[in-house]
Formats: structure tokens, C-alpha cells, sequence
């Protein structure tokens, strides 16, 4: 094969042990499960820098950046893959409601030749007269959460997120799946929190809850005694309904690269950033944001991240036992396009690469 078509899509907060593949037998990730059958599945892949910007910093650059520059705008001057592929000839796309990584000069969308950011930001002020079935203590952001909750539950499924950014990302296929080589980068931020899923997802996972407690979608991040075992129950079936939705619309793009034929000339990735504590070791959140000197362990459920590579004419469905980190996705994705460099051109690139080390 000579060129080879690049498709990594990342799904933050994604529990590695919340899907099929990964051996969970009660949350529903038939999408994810089905593309575990032609990808190599990768059974130990930890996070590195951590979380969200440094993660994307670790896997844009192929290096650590947490003793460095933690979360932190990416420079400039910062070499990327997408910058590499881009300078071997590659049209290079990124796709993304993740907000963290292009709002306030973060400069990650610029790596890209083209890049659509699906905001966040600028949610409407709904004038509904809603009661929110939480109290604002049990919130992160508390001002937030009833600011959010009207507006999460008048959407409709299309309207998420991750709904939004996949079919974006297969608009953008249909159309320009022919190019010679392409890099196409999709980055959704569900299933972050907050959690508010339509019913009928939740219901798959707490259908009985009703009146037995507070509906804690928005959780704060702290020891979990600030919730009953019924409230902590329902708020780890709120994130099931929600990696339930955003295993059918990572679905729904991984059904149109198998029927445009890219499955077949392309390496498609996916993976997450981390993971979150739904009561396991007497905590909620993924640290504690209360005392920075109280620092949490990284223990699996949110070190261990899910990671799974479909590659053209390799073993399908087979697992790997290595230690993979998101570092390694650098040096993978360029070996992978490794075709499209001419010997100069991978010269210059290596030795400019290794110069920053």
C-alpha cells in the first residue's frame, strides 16, 4: 500500500472498563465493540500527562508534557503530527466540540490545514421555569448546572454534542475522501459531565429511580459521602446513558468510513484521554479541584484508557498486552504515513523534532 489515510477520534472521559470490548457486561457499546473486531485492541494503555490539554499535548507532540508546562497553551513553534503530515502532503482536518483545546489561544487547532470548532460556548438563555432535582452544592459548577439544565433537557438526540461533532466529521468524509492522503482528527468532549442523556438512555441503566433521590449530573468532585448509595447508583447509570449515546454516534461515523471503502486504506484510532470515579475507592471526579494539596491516586478507573487501532491488512480483533501511552500514538501515526515522506523531508522533520527534545 502506498499511502495510508489517517482517522483518530478521541472521546474524553471515556472509561476503558465501561465497554464490551473491555469486558463490561452491562452498559450497551455495540458500535465500539463491533470496531473492536477489526481493530487490535491495546489492553494496557495508560494516560499520561493529565488531563484533557495535557493529553492532547503528550499526543500531539509524542512527548510528556506534565513537568514542563502542565495545562498549557500549545506553542507555536511546537512541532505536531499534524504539522508533519501536513508538510508531507497530507490534508490535515480537525473536527471538535472539545473547547479546552482551541478556546483561549490553545492553539491546537493550528496544527491543521482546515479546522471546525462546534462551540459550546454560547448556549441559549432558555426562559423555562424549570426545578433542577439537585441542590447546588452537590454541583461542580454550581451556577452552571442550573444554567445547563433547562437547555439539556429540551435537546434532542441530534442536538448533542458528540451527535453534532461525528456527523460533521462524516459530512466532511463524504466529501473529501478522495484526497491523495488525509489526516482526520475528531475530538468530542462527551462523555465529560455534565450528564444528562434522554430518558430512555438512562432508563437502560436506572429505570426505577424516580423520587428516590437527587438527579446529580453535574457531580462535584470530592469523597463520595455527599451522596446516598441509590444517588450514586443513578449518577454512574446518567454516564452509561451517556457513553451509550456516544458509542451510536461514534457509530454513526464509523459506519460511513466502512462505506466509503476507508477501512481499507486508512488506520482509524480511537482512544480517550482518561477515565472517572463513580464511587469506586470512595470517590467522585477524577481529582479533587477542593485542596491542591490533597492529591488523588491515579488508580484504574482513571489512568487505564481505552485505545483501539483498525489498521489495513493487519489482525483483526487480536489484543496487545504492551504498555502503550498516548506518546506513542506520535511515532505509530508517522510510521504509518511513513510513504509519503521523501527522504529529505523525514530527515528534516526527524532532526527538527529531536532538536526540542
Amino acid at each position: 500500500m502506498n499511502e495510508m489515510n489517517i482517522i483518530v477520534i478521541v472521546s474524553d472521559t471515556f472509561r476503558w472498563d465501561f465497554l464490551g470490548c473491555y469486558g463490561n457486561r452491562w452498559i450497551q457499546t455495540p458500535n465500539l465493540d463491533k470496531f473492536a473486531e477489526k481493530s487490535i485492541i491495546f489492553d494496557r494503555a495508560y494516560a499520561g500527562s493529565f488531563p484533557t490539554v495535557p493529553h492532547r499535548s503528550d499526543l500531539f507532540t509524542g512527548r510528556y508534557c506534565f513537568h514542563t508546562r502542565g495545562w498549557a497553551p500549545l506553542p507555536p513553534q511546537e512541532d505536531t503530527f499534524p504539522k508533519m503530515l501536513r508538510r508531507a502532503g497530507y490534508y490535515t482536518k480537525m473536527v471538535t466540540d472539545t473547547g479546552n483545546i482551541v478556546r483561549g489561544n490553545m492553539n491546537f487547532h493550528l496544527s491543521f490545514e482546515d479546522w471546525e470548532y462546534i462551540s459550546r460556548d454560547d448556549l441559549p438563555q432558555l426562559e423555562k421555569d424549570v426545578k433542577v432535582p439537585c441542590p447546588k452544592y452537590k454541583f461542580r459548577f454550581p451556577e452552571r448546572g442550573y444554567q445547563l439544565y433547562p437547555y439539556l433537557i429540551s435537546l434532542e438526540e441530534e442536538e448533542f454534542f458528540c451527535a453534532r461533532t461525528m456527523r460533521r466529521a462524516a459530512e466532511w468524509l463524504e466529501k473529501n475522501y478522495t484526497h491523495d492522503r488525509f489526516l482526520l482528527y475528531v475530538d468530542t468532549f462527551d462523555p465529560h459531565e455534565p450528564w444528562l442523556p434522554s430518558q430512555e438512555y438512562i432508563d437502560l441503566y436506572d429505570p426505577d429511580y424516580r423520587g428516590k433521590g437527587d438527579v446529580v449530573f453535574f457531580p462535584r468532585y470530592d469523597y463520595a459521602d455527599f451522596l446516598t448509595d441509590a444517588e450514586l447508583k443513578h449518577m454512574r447509570a446518567l454516564y452509561a446513558g451517556m457513553v451509550t449515546l456516544v458509542d451510536k454516534w461514534i457509530g454513526f461515523l464509523l459506519k460511513r468510513i466502512d462505506e466509503l471503502g476507508l477501512f481499507e486504506n486508512s488506520a482509524v484510532i480511537f482512544t480517550s484521554d482518561h477515565g472517572f470515579y463513580h464511587g469506586e475507592h470512595g470517590r467522585v471526579g477524577k481529582h479533587t479541584v477542593l485542596n491542591g494539596r490533597d492529591n488523588w491516586p491515579l488508580y484504574e478507573e482513571v489512568s487505564h484508557i481505552p485505545l483501539m487501532m483498525s489498521l489495513p491488512d493487519m489482525p483483526k480483533g487480536e489484543r496487545c498486552n504492551a504498555l502503550i501511552q498516548p506518546v506513542d500514538l506520535m511515532a505509530t501515526i508517522l510510521d504509518l504515513a511513513k510513504n509519503a515522506f521523501t527522504k529529505e523531508s523525514a530527515r528534516s522533520i526527524g532532526a527538527a523534532h529531536f532538536r526540542r527534545k
